[in-house]
């Protein structure tokens, strides 16, 4: 657990969230949910039970929990307040009147029962949330008040006053933004779900990002005055589900041919989940597509250099789809979707969910973590701009990432140069320690070729690893290629040239074997007969050591190539040092 962490099934839950509160009390919370669980250092999680419940009376399911915190009166006090916001299906809907189908439009797909957005607020990021009550003065402030008058409703009001979105108001505002008309709201539930409230570091405004199921699939942006109370004129789509941009969908609309996106839409069409992550000027638009239940279940990227509006979804060659499971074709995991960032120190990493077990939802899902790093592009307008780009889904032993780490990988610190052997054509053993482990056959290989390769030999090869001064070191590791055909399955004569005592002393490692259960997937049909054919490599995988620790300066490792191959790709190396 010190040095080494491994995205396990046994994490279980859906539409994972990660609030940072270590500026208050020292921890993190992971939600699912109303569920929580606290760490104060990311590898050692405590449930912490239920941190709210739902008013009695029919409710529906309910999911997708963010939780922000907000402190409005900025005097240094700790004394604001924690907001939960989540989705849930609105009760009796079915027979209440409360959702309207004949109000999707022309040639757009119905949902057969609407959800709407909830808030919660607390004193404690555990608790217990109370749902807001939008016409209790005493609850959200007499400025927020919403006066619920029954006789402005068709059906039974009793529950539109939990609703984060007053019906007549929001459906005046989507009537403008969805369809740029002017007309007065109906007494209709709006359809959102996935909320994710956001705050702009530039302007410190704050915005609420969701989904609407209205086809095709738009996500939307809403400023709020305050995290109770909606700027209704301000909402905005930003998105739409099989589109590069809200303009291209506009155009198809007039009948105008555009290009669409060839991986989104190829099952639900849906673009869900949104989260906004900000960094040198960018707004980095994040979101699932098609299902949680399917195993091309992924997170796509949209840039924009302003955070209501502008966005235009990446293509494969700029890495548009950030996370994914290989368009369905990973065979170690699937459904990698529903995500949230957060930080550890200067570095980004992405929390989201997958599938138990591959291929299919009735298992349940189950959490994981894998660090985001940015790659400077020239993007299809000939731009230099930074895209992300997922060290993931990683299913195989990683070096360790939490707060307050003693040893964590330093091989960026290091330089790396071949010392015997042959490179392949165009290969360079610089990309040893570029940061970027290799991942996917099938999507965004254009990207990949260009930006995100691995180093290749046709023969046995050695390689050192160099610091310029020693270093303490405990742990190595050499990941392996993501091609099948390309794979090696031991580095040998492992060298780590120490210092005891002011002299130069040399510890040895004989060979790592790569651990076939961890790393491969055999045909189970050739299985049968005793065939051992190789159907696929766990990407992300390889071979390590632990050791005591030793101040090192110099490692040197042979890869070998197995015979009948024509070369091995190595992705990527860790040296695991002190770096506190």
């Amino acid at each position: 657990n010190e040095l080494w962490r491994r995205n396990d099934t046994d994490w279980s839950g859906s539409d994972p969230f990660i609030l940072d509160n270590t500026a208050r009390d020292g921890k993190y919370y992971r939600y699912t949910s109303f569920r929580a669980q606290s760490s104060s250092d990311l590898s050692h999680w405590y449930d912490c039970g239920m941190v709210m419940e739902l008013p009695a009376g029919g409710w529906g399911d309910a999911w997708a929990a963010e939780v922000v915190y907000d402190d409005p009166t900025d005097d240094g006090e700790d004394n604001g307040k924690y907001y939960i916001y989540f989705s849930a299906t609105f009760p009796d809907a079915k027979s209440s009147g409360a959702y309207k189908k004949d109000v999707l439009g022309p040639n757009l797909t119905t949902v057969t029962q609407p959800r709407s957005l909830y808030v919660g607020v607390a004193d404690s990021p555990l608790g217990p949330f109370r749902m807001v009550d939008f016409t209790s003065a005493a609850q959200v402030g007499q400025e927020n008040v919403r006066v619920i008058d029954p006789k402005n409703y068709s059906y039974d009001s009793t529950y539109v006053k939990y609703a984060l979105f007053e019906p007549i108001a929001m459906n005046a505002a989507c009537a403008k933004a969805l369809y740029d008309r002017v007309e007065e709201g109906e007494d209709y539930m709006s359809n959102n779900i996935d909320p994710s409230p956001f705050v702009d570091p530039v302007t410190k405004k704050k915005y609420l990002l969701f989904n609407d199921e209205r086809q095709p699939s738009p996500i939307l942006i809403m400023e709020m005055e305050n995290w109770l109370k909606p700027k209704y004129e301000t909402l905005k789509v930003i998105a739409r589900s099989g589109y590069y941009t809200v303009e291209d969908f506009d155009r198809a609309q007039k009948g105008e041919t555009v290009e669409k996106i060839p991986f989104e839409n190829l099952t639900n069409k849906v673009s869900e989940g949104p989260f906004m992550h900000y960094r040198n000027g960018k707004y980095y638009l994040t979101f699932s597509i098609n299902g949680y239940t399917d195993p091309t279940y992924a997170v796509a990227q949209a840039v924009s250099d302003r955070v209501d509006g502008g966005f235009r979804k990446l293509t494969e060659e700029e890495n548009g789809f950030m996370l994914s499971a290989d368009d369905g074709g990973n065979k170690f995991v699937t459904g990698t979707g529903h995500h949230c960032f957060f930080n550890i120190g200067e570095k980004l990493f992405i929390c989201y969910h997958v599938h138990t077990t591959p291929n299919t939802i009735e298992d349940g899902r189950a959490y994981a973590i894998d660090e985001v790093k940015f790659v400077s592009i020239t993007d299809t307008k000939g731009q230099t701009t930074e895209v992300m780009y997922v060290n993931g889904p990683t299913v195989t032993l990683q070096p360790a990432v939490r707060e307050g780490m003693e040893y964590g990988d330093i091989s960026e610190k290091a330089s790396v140069k071949m010392l015997k052997g042959k490179l392949a054509k165009n290969s360079s053993e610089n990309w040893l320690n570029d940061g970027l482990l290799t991942f996917n056959e099938r999507l965004n290989q254009a990207f990949h070729n260009k930006y995100v390769k691995e180093t290749e030999i046709t023969e046995d090869s050695t390689f050192e690893i160099s610091f310029e001064n020693y270093e303490t070191v405990c742990g190595f590791m050499v990941y392996n290629s993501k091609h099948k055909n390309d794979i090696f399955y031991k580095i040998k004569n492992i060298e780590f040239i120490s210092e005891e005592n002011g002299a130069e002393k040399t510890y040895f490692i004989k060979e790592l074997n790569l651990d076939p259960k961890a790393n491969l997937l055999y045909n189970d049909f050739e299985l049968q007969y005793g065939n051992y054919v190789l159907d696929a490599v766990a990407y992300g995988g390889g071979v390590n050591a632990e050791f005591e620790p030793k101040r090192i300066k110099t490692i040197r490792f042979t890869v070998e190539v197995p015979s009948g191959q024509e070369k091995v790709g190595i992705s990527e190396v860790a040296v695991i040092g002190k770096i506190n």
